[in-house]
């Protein structure tokens, strides 16, 4: 024990004031008479003895009063068990994601038990000590120091965010500010292993770390992994299906019920068992009833991780891709594969009958066996890769020996023996949705490759020799290559069953309905094909509760978006110009945060084992954390204890004046 203010310890002395007091009593004598004076002796006796013991308790009473007095005022403390919590400047980070929203041992949420945690820090500390308190939305200021009432009432404030944060982007946020500042930095969350990443490349010996992870009960929870269409394009009036793959981290579920809802309306059900840590597909047939943009939503019920249990995305109608064709010979494949296809808008010209203006509207160009380019249709060509479209180049047979444009060379190569194609690689992206499985029986058409160009393309079919037959040529926009003119002379590919998938795919990719079907609310920007901005206009995204206007920029024919991440919720936007609505967007919490693994303390310390000064702690309730964190860094004060018993002794010394 030691004393905050020992030079109040020489009142002890005072101690011999009572004392003196007791051995020199002063008062005189009062002389009564008596008559008979037989009785007194036995009288003196008892009555002296008992004054004797009264006379004792009293100035025991007296000396404990003073004595205990004066302890008070020196204010006798236990010292704390380790140094800390005496830093003026705190930083706090408290994880608000959803993933905490899961439940903890004690049978309330994560969340709210590291509110609770939080306010008990702000108490540990005195009240000249500055809080800067960070949240997953890292607002503009927060890592400005506030007072300790000020902390408080903006934790009550605090609810939950859409976004989340790795480890990296916490630990950069807390050390921003004054880099020589000594500060006490608490992390408040669950530490979950999808979104908290790896951090042992963090380091910093300067501030003072408590790490407080929460016990939650067993990462649990089902939501939607993927979902998509069985054909990419929505076009009306052919047949579609809605894929969706639900996940289950978990033990084994039964009869989940999910449902299928267009614009609000109920358009499918389906009752599905999932196994432990498994997931299932379930398909959804598109009927009609479906207009140019529609609201999709996939819901189930899980609890208690229930901010996942709708699953929102939009389904577009496919605007027509426009494909031109330009030939010298008329080439029937072409025409067969693109003609009376509600997706595509098939147009063909001769090369010396060429719309420029058409072409300049195609999302795809064909140039189909033509001896030359002229330089109108090469500068065409190049104008077009440029902005973002495509152009499938089919070169000419017999005695044309080179083709240059788009600063490429394609140049003939010895007329060889026709040789089959190797089967595609469906793991290649190009192929997604298109094949399931492909065996190395399958018969493949024989090709003869009589062009080649520098190898700095991907491949997409590939002869048994090795030679690249299709390719693409990334620009701004795509460059397919075929090395042979699409005649039974030198090839049967225009036969087999493989063409029209790939010339399909092709103009897919060609087309400009590549939006995803639905984004992350966490996604730093995103991008969509538009023609222009008009002069004096932007785009904007609606919602029920209000407008945002993102910044925006046109790259080609691309839109980019640069979203306000702490600004997005999940569920529908518009994309709005001029008062007419372009598009439907779908926002979803990120899927990482569904993930509800978290790292083991022991794990934290391996990864964190850079960091010298660094506590971590299991979270308990907020009074028992406050608790053990007193006992460590907090000395003990005794001087309320010294008061109180003071107070005891003087009443009792009053007690005994007025009883005895």
């Amino acid at each position: 024990m030691s004393f905050i203010y020992p030079i109040f310890l020489w009142g002890l002395t005072a101690l011999a004031i009572p004392i003196i007091v007791h051995l020199f009593n002063f008062r005189k004598a009062k002389k009564i008479s008596f008559s008979n004076v037989r009785f007194l002796e036995s009288v003196k006796k008892k009555s002296s003895s008992n004054l004797r013991i009264r006379h004792l308790l009293i100035l025991l009473c007296r000396l404990l009063f003073i004595f205990f007095l004066i302890l008070t005022f020196a204010q006798p403390v236990i010292p704390s068990k380790e140094d800390g919590l005496r830093s003026k400047s705190v930083a706090i980070y408290l994880d608000n994601s959803n993933s905490l929203s899961n439940l903890t041992v004690n049978d309330v949420s994560g969340f709210n038990e590291i509110l609770s945690v939080a306010q008990e820090i702000t108490l540990l500390y005195s009240s000249e000590t500055k809080f800067s308190l960070i949240t997953n939305d890292f607002l503009p200021g927060s890592h400005i120091g506030r007072s300790k009432n000020k902390t408080s009432e903006k934790l009550t404030e605090i609810e939950y965010s859409n976004l989340s944060r790795n480890g990296k982007e916490i630990f950069s946020k807390l050390r921003a500010g004054d880099p020589n500042e000594i500060k006490d930095v608490f992390v408040l969350t669950d530490f979950q292993q999808s979104t908290f990443g790896d951090l042992s490349l963090f380091k910093d010996s300067i501030n003072f770390y408590h790490l407080v992870a929460t016990d939650l009960l067993k990462s649990k929870n089902i939501s939607v992994d993927t979902v998509f269409l069985t054909n990419p394009f929505l076009v009306p009036n052919q047949k579609n299906s809605v894929r969706v793959r639900i996940k289950n981290q978990g033990s084994e579920i039964n009869d989940l019920h999910v449902k299928f809802l267009i614009n609000g309306r109920q358009s499918g059900t389906s009752s599905i068992d999932i196994g432990a840590n498994d997931s299932k597909e379930i398909v959804f047939e598109l009927t009609g009833g479906l207009t140019k943009l529609n609201r999709c939503q996939i819901s189930f019920e899980d609890f208690p991780i229930s901010f996942d249990n709708d699953y929102y995305f939009a389904l577009n109608q496919a605007g027509k891709i426009n494909i031109v064709e330009i030939f010298d010979t008329f080439n029937n494949p072409i025409s067969q594969v693109y003609k009376n296809n509600d997706l595509f808008n098939f147009t063909s010209f001769h090369l010396e009958n060429i719309s420029y203006p058409v072409l300049e509207s195609a999302d795809l160009i064909i140039i189909n066996g033509l001896p030359t380019l002229e330089n109108g249709l090469k500068a065409q060509i190049e104008k077009q890769l440029e902005l973002g479209k495509s152009v499938l180049f089919i070169p000419k047979g017999g005695e044309f020996a080179e083709y240059e444009f788009a600063g490429l060379r394609i140049i003939k190569d010895s007329v060889g023996v026709k040789t089959p194609l190797n089967v595609p690689d469906v793991a290649n992206p190009f192929y997604e949705n298109i094949f399931e499985s492909l065996s190395s029986d399958t018969q493949m058409p024989l090709v003869s490759s009589i062009y080649n160009w520098p190898n700095r393309d991907i491949t997409l079919l590939r002869t048994k020799t090795g030679h690249s037959y299709l390719s693409r040529i990334s620009h701004t926009g795509n460059l397919y290559l075929l090395a042979s003119p699409l005649t039974s002379i030198y090839t049967n590919f225009h036969q087999h069953a493989l063409f029209v998938p790939v010339m399909h795919r092709i103009a897919e990719l060609s087309g400009s309905n590549n939006q995803p079907l639905a984004y992350s609310v966490d996604e730093t920007n995103i991008s969509l094909t538009v023609d222009s901005i008009p002069s004096g206009q932007l785009y904007k995204l609606m919602k029920e509760d209000g407008e945002l206007i993102p910044s925006q920029r046109i790259k080609a024919n691309e839109l980019l978006l640069d979203m306000p991440k702490y600004l997005l919720s999940p569920g529908y936007y518009d994309l709005m110009l001029g008062g007419q609505r372009i598009s439907a967007l779908a926002f979803n919490h990120s899927k990482k945060e569904s993930e509800l693994k978290t790292w083991p303390i022991e794990e934290i310390e391996a990864q964190l084992s850079g960091i010298q000064h660094l506590q971590i702690y299991q979270s308990q309730d907020a009074r028992a954390f406050s608790k053990i964190m007193k006992e460590k860094y907090h000395q003990r004060e005794l001087w309320k204890y010294a008061l109180v018993l003071s107070l005891i002794f003087l009443f009792a010394e009053s007690v005994l004046l007025r009883f005895l």
